[in-house]
């Protein structure tokens, strides 16, 4: 009885703990969310502001120089309000994955036909390493364009002017495909690592050092390939940047 008793409470305590590092993470969820959305919107009222006080003599460059700012700052409001609903309909189980087979390879191509003019841009080079004779794979083609574009996205905006990103997929036994995507920027602080894919990264992987702006993109990646039974990992690397690697079949 007594030994019953022990282990009932030593459940209780670690229920009570996990709850607790929820609350916590939410918490933090709240507070990084009011921070981020704050940005941009003090920004964008802030250029409105000037434009309705200063109209009649602001020069039309300055003019279309504030309304460029302006605009910017209110897509980047509707893209985290779009992450956020993303996420909750992840998270709370509205969106299940439709399989059906199809070659990753295929997919791969469509997605960087999208980020060719950002790359370009930037003069980045774009590089697909694919292994020859992969295996077709059983997943949701929409959620895993989802995830490419992500980790692609962060990929781009981490990697600096002239830099390098890679795309390899790989053969993992048995019948899958190891994915990773790697560049050429700073790679990621240890202070982020540990929360990476639990957090929002409002300030990248990291906008703190200058490159990325992350926002819930990790966190729907990480969650998209938990409903396909796999898991994202940071990989450690020999130089500069970040490599993410997970497996598909």
């Amino acid at each position: 009885l007594g030994q019953s008793f022990e282990h009932l409470a030593q459940r209780t305590e670690e229920q009570w703990q996990a709850l607790r590092q929820q609350d916590q993470q939410r918490r933090e969820l709240f507070a990084n969310l009011s921070h981020d959305l704050r940005t941009p919107l003090t920004s964008l009222h802030g250029y409105l502001e000037t434009l309705r006080m200063k109209s009649d003599v602001l020069e039309p460059h300055e003019r279309r120089r504030y309304l460029d700012i302006a605009l910017e700052q209110s897509r980047k409001v509707g893209r985290l309000a779009q992450e956020m609903f993303e996420l909750a309909r992840l998270e709370y189980g509205v969106v299940k994955p439709e399989m059906e087979r199809f070659f990753l390879t295929d997919l791969l191509q469509d997605v960087f036909q999208k980020f060719e003019l950002a790359a370009l841009a930037k003069q980045q080079r774009m590089v697909a390493d694919i292994a020859p004779g992969l295996p077709p794979i059983t997943a949701d083609l929409a959620m895993m364009e989802r995830v490419l574009v992500n980790l692609i996205d962060n990929a781009v905006r981490a990697a600096p002017e002239g830099g390098e990103i890679t795309v390899q997929l790989q053969p993992h036994a048995p019948g899958g495909i190891e994915v990773t995507v790697r560049d050429t920027g700073p790679g990621v602080s240890a202070a982020m690592q540990a929360h990476l894919f639990e957090r929002p990264a409002f300030t990248g992987y990291a906008e703190a050092q200058g490159k990325h702006s992350g926002g819930f993109g990790l966190m729907i990646v990480h969650r998209i390939l938990q409903l396909h039974q796999s898991t994202i990992r940071l990989m450690p690397t020999a130089g500069a940047g970040a490599a993410f690697r997970f497996v598909l079949r």
